[in-house]
């Protein structure tokens, strides 16, 4: 389970860098077109809790084809037992076209229809290995005698199951912002030696962008199979350029 977000793949330039030394001037001027984008949504990040379930459910459903989507059930599980690595990203509003405002909560009560809507999340836990297999993804209700499913506590690896934003909110940097905010947070909280997470091909470059190498053809056959294992390191405190 990206996992990543598949339908980035279609038409998305800021999921793409661009070949170096060619359009430089194109691409500056595109990136300050998708700054700018976000700047609109007024985007901001925070710490998902059981009570975003419904609206991670929701954005899923949204972002991937349905072999690919995380259940409810995973949701629970992930983000009751570690959600302190889960991040996500927010707008306030009072639109009820966004698919996620229904299940969000009031800013304040002065002002109950204004909502903390969710945008786009990521969903993770640790792992003992240094990549993702397929009983990391898997939640231990699945097979309550199998002890290798799910979250390990003591694992120095995040385990990235899933980066989603709602389709209407794409093409506007917010896949970058809060994937960037979640790999600072892992480096400054010293929670892990690495993150990991598994790929479509097409995705490889999108990853490549925040420091994370492709290790080959994962072992993973969650969604049919046809993953990458990508690998960052982040157990110094080097600073990436992204």
């Amino acid at each position: 389970m990206p996992r990543d977000l598949a339908s980035l793949v279609k038409g998305n330039a800021d999921s793409e860098p661009a070949p170096e030394g060619i359009m430089f001037g194109a691409q500056a001027a595109h990136d300050s077109e998708t700054s700018s984008k976000r700047n609109e949504v007024h985007p901001y990040t925070q710490t998902l809790t059981l009570r975003d379930v419904d609206a991670c459910v929701v954005l899923e459903d949204l972002a991937f084809p349905p072999n690919e989507r995380a259940t409810r059930a995973k949701f629970q599980y992930r983000l009751g037992k570690c959600s302190e690595l889960s991040l996500g990203i927010f707008t306030s509003s009072e639109s009820s076209s966004i698919p996620t405002y229904a299940s969000a909560a009031p800013v304040y009560s002065g002002a109950p229809n204004r909502k903390s809507v969710l945008l786009g999340h990521i969903v993770a836990t640790k792992t003992n290995g240094s990549t993702v297999d397929d009983s990391d993804m898997g939640i231990p209700s699945d097979d309550p005698s199998d002890s290798s499913l799910g979250n390990k506590e003591e694992g120095r690896t995040v385990a990235i199951h899933s980066l989603a934003v709602l389709p209407e909110f794409q093409h506007k940097g917010l896949g970058s912002t809060i994937m960037k905010a979640y790999l600072d947070r892992l480096a400054k909280q010293d929670v892990a030696d690495k993150a990991a997470l598994i790929a479509h091909e097409e995705m490889i470059p999108y990853y490549e962008k925040f420091g994370f190498k492709n290790k080959g053809k994962s072992s993973a056959q969650f969604g049919g199979g046809g993953w990458f294992d990508m690998v960052k390191d982040i157990s110094d405190d080097e600073k990436e350029d992204y």
